[in-house]
């Protein structure tokens, strides 16, 4: 089951500006880069509006994905072009279906807020493994929701985002244990950003308002915690498929 209409997708990135992403999934992928330096072909499942496949596409991947978002077969190829990247197949295509049939092979997979909006999302990660060649490294990133402190921020600021979202998805040692049974050697599972509490846009009473400013400016103090499963904003996996 998917949570997510397509039509949220549509308006959500109507008048979205391209842009190469900086923030701590980028930085999360630069403090692993090492493991998977020689570059190649790499798929993005729901790559729009590109923030990171664009990112490392500028590092030298001929990237590829799909979506169903309007607008990715023209102005964001264009824009891939005009930053120098490299492409393959990038279609308004359903990323799942492709996967579900489709011969071709990547030397990178990956998802970045992609497998939490589905319940069945341990049938996500073998679809990503479908399309990985032996050898191929293996990226997934969600949103932390399901940790205590994430959780109760999101239960009484966030609301509206939240019931998109399956949070028993969010669970890092689960996406291990199912890559470690189909033949995977796990580098990287766990949690990740310190802290940071994001969210979209919704209708808030004064109360709400006044805690998501406090937030704000207390961020930049909270940001130097360590990395923890209660609030640190993302969980991510890097695996190696073996065979």
């Amino acid at each position: 089951m998917d949570f997510v209409s397509q039509q949220h997708w549509d308006k959500s990135y109507q008048d979205f500006n391209y842009h190469i992403a900086k923030d701590d999934i980028t930085n999360w992928i630069d403090k692993y880069e090492h493991l998977f330096s020689e570059k190649g072909s790499l798929f993005e499942f729901g790559c729009y509006p590109g923030r990171y496949l664009s990112y490392l596409g500028k590092k030298g991947w001929i990237v590829n994905g799909l979506d169903l978002t309007p607008g990715i077969e023209g102005r964001f190829v264009n824009w891939l072009h005009k930053e120098g990247i490299k492409s393959g197949i990038i279609k308004k295509m359903n990323a799942v279906e492709y996967a579900s049939f489709s011969n071709d092979k990547y030397d990178m997979v990956c998802s970045f807020g992609f497998i939490e909006h589905f319940t069945n999302f341990t049938h996500m990660i073998e679809l990503h493994d479908r399309l990985l060649k032996p050898g191929g490294w293996l990226l997934i990133t969600t949103p932390n929701f399901k940790g205590s402190i994430q959780k109760l921020l999101h239960q009484n600021l966030n609301k509206e985002n939240l019931k998109i979202h399956y949070l028993p998805s969010m669970q890092p040692s689960l996406w291990k244990g199912k890559l470690k049974e189909i033949g995977y050697t796990v580098y990287y599972s766990g949690y990740f950003g310190g802290f940071e509490f994001w969210y979209d846009k919704e209708d808030r009473n004064s109360f709400q308002k006044f805690a998501l400013k406090l937030i704000r400016k207390i961020t930049p103090l909270l940001k130097k915690l360590p990395d923890s499963s209660s609030y640190s904003p993302y969980c991510g996996i890097i695996a190696q498929k073996l065979t």
